[in-house]
């Protein structure tokens, strides 16, 4: 889903690990980014949103200012500046920007989606990890050259060894950041209910959507 024209500000920050927004039943999952926009919360910003706006590069100037000090750390000037017609964020790279845009954006419901750590961790191993670390993957794409800062700076480039340290470590730190009135730990499992309490929201008669972006890839490489 490409930004809307105009301006406008984030409301819902999603701020939970990547593949923790999914619940898989047999081989479909559920998508709290297409959740949320059926409840009215949208357009969510996702990690597939990245490439469909040409936002590679305001991503790696962000990782840039926040992890190597080039220029100047992001606040919500520049979040806006690209983000501006989206009205929530969630997965990669929003989440490694916990700090900046709880920060950023006073107003915003902060929601951390958690997971049982294995089928996370197994969840990441199939799709962003393999699809980074696989001899025969991309090289030199802008999205590669995105990917090469973020698993350089959220696990030293071995998802194995650091992965689950660094699950435990982003979930522990977002809920100390957080003020408790805007924050929800959520699991996909649970549904509407705590979702649309937590936002103000009736509970919607339709199911829960069930998406999964890396459903064929998992298929082409005996991942699903």
């Amino acid at each position: 889903m490409s930004a809307l024209p105009g301006g406008g500000h984030l409301k819902v920050l999603v701020l939970g690990m990547p593949r923790t927004g999914t619940q898989f039943c047999l081989t479909v999952s559920l998508a709290l980014a297409d959740a949320l926009a059926e409840l009215g919360q949208g357009p969510i910003y996702h990690m597939r949103d990245v490439a469909k706006n040409n936002h590679q590069r305001q991503w790696i100037a962000a990782l840039e200012a926040k992890f190597e000090g080039r220029g100047s750390p992001f606040g919500r000037k520049e979040f806006e500046g690209f983000l501006g017609g989206f009205t929530g964020v969630s997965d990669f790279p929003a989440s490694i920007f916990s700090d900046e845009l709880v920060a950023a954006f006073p107003e915003a419901k902060v929601i951390l989606t958690v997971r049982d750590e294995d089928k996370w961790f197994d969840s990441m191993m199939a799709t962003i990890w393999h699809a980074w670390s696989a001899p025969d993957a991309p090289k030199e794409t802008p999205m590669r050259l995105l990917a090469d800062k973020y698993h350089r700076y959220m696990w030293q480039n071995d998802f194995p060894l650091y992965g689950r340290e660094r699950y435990r470590a982003h979930n522990a730190h977002l809920r100390s950041i957080a003020p408790e009135n805007r924050l929800l730990v959520y699991e996909i499992k649970d549904g509407w209910k705590p979702l649309c309490a937590f936002l103000g929201l009736d509970e919607p008669a339709t199911t829960f959507p069930r998406h999964d972006d890396w459903l064929e890839y998992k298929r082409v490489h005996g991942k699903a």
